[in-house]
């Protein structure tokens, strides 16, 4: 995928609030097993291949759900986001009923979960990595996402040179955390998901939070207690895995991929989830004290 000069995810134009993130976040998605995947953009491409899956006529797809905009729940209680999209457009080609298949992103990013055959393909905005392709195939990129820094407005933090001795947040086994530690040397506090890691800073328990920007820059949005001081060069892309063996299932994935980038689709579903309104963020007023 080429190098876009601009960054969609710094200006969204619908936002979600942190409060509602962190209630999402906490709350329990027992009553919401059933629903349904919805794509925002509908994607036509055509594949000539068979593959085997682990429930014949189903693609059942890993996700660590809610990580919005990549995956969450909405206000009709479907699983939509950017991920959604092109999983629901690689089902489609191969002919697939989609599942969605919730696991914990410790799950995903070991490899564990399609190990243990939860899932035909994982994708929840995974960054390719070294360590992760010895647990599992990747497909090619299909998007690309450096790390950024956020901060409270008035922290006084210009750069990541500033982050001595300040209360930094990271979530969990992400390469956000790792490149805390091990780049920049610092003592961080770590949180399980993306959405507590937003509330944590929301709370005051940390300064700045470090991550990718996809998801930091669409979770805090225009809010003006916060400030987007600085985009981490990493040059980190997204991939969609499947267990070591399956390279027939990846052909396949690759293929869909290649497709909507050459039709125009992929920019398509690009503008729909980090450049325009997308749908709102599911919340429940019984979750609020979770």
């Amino acid at each position: 995928m080429s190098e876009k000069t601009d960054r969609p995810w710094l200006k969204p134009l619908a936002l979600v609030s942190i409060a509602a993130l962190a209630i999402t976040a906490c709350g329990d998605n027992d009553a919401e097993e059933d629903a349904e995947p919805e794509a925002e953009v509908e994607a036509d491409v055509e594949l000539d291949a068979e593959v085997e899956t682990l429930e014949e006529g189903v693609l059942q797809i890993c996700s660590d759900v809610p990580y919005p905009p990549f995956e969450y729940y909405d206000t009709d209680g479907n699983v939509v986001g950017f991920d959604i999209d092109i999983a629901t457009a690689v089902s489609d080609a191969l002919g697939l009923e989609l599942e969605i298949i919730e696991s914990s992103w410790d799950g995903i990013e070991s490899g564990v979960a399609l190990n243990a055959e939860d899932c035909d393909l994982a994708i929840s905005g995974m960054t390719i990595t070294e360590e992760r392709a010895g647990n599992m195939l990747f497909s090619e990129p299909y998007l690309d996402d450096n790390l950024g820094l956020l901060a409270t407005a008035d922290s006084g933090i210009s750069s990541t040179d500033d982050l001595d001795g300040v209360p930094v947040g990271v979530q969990s086994a992400t390469t956000g955390h790792d490149y805390a530690e091990d780049e920049l040397g610092l003592d961080v506090t770590q949180y399980e998901d993306s959405g507590l890691m937003l509330q944590g800073l929301d709370a005051g328990q940390v300064d700045a939070i470090v991550g990718n920007i996809s998801i930091i820059g669409y979770q805090a949005g225009d809010d003006e207690r916060f400030e987007f001081v600085e985009e981490i060069d990493t040059g980190e892309q997204l991939g969609i895995a499947a267990q070591l063996e399956n390279q027939e299932l990846i052909d396949a994935v690759n293929e869909v991929l290649a497709e909507l980038t050459s039709s125009g689709t992929m920019e398509e579903i690009e503008d729909a989830w980090f450049r325009s309104e997308t749908p709102e963020e599911a919340e429940d007023d019984d979750e609020e004290e979770d």
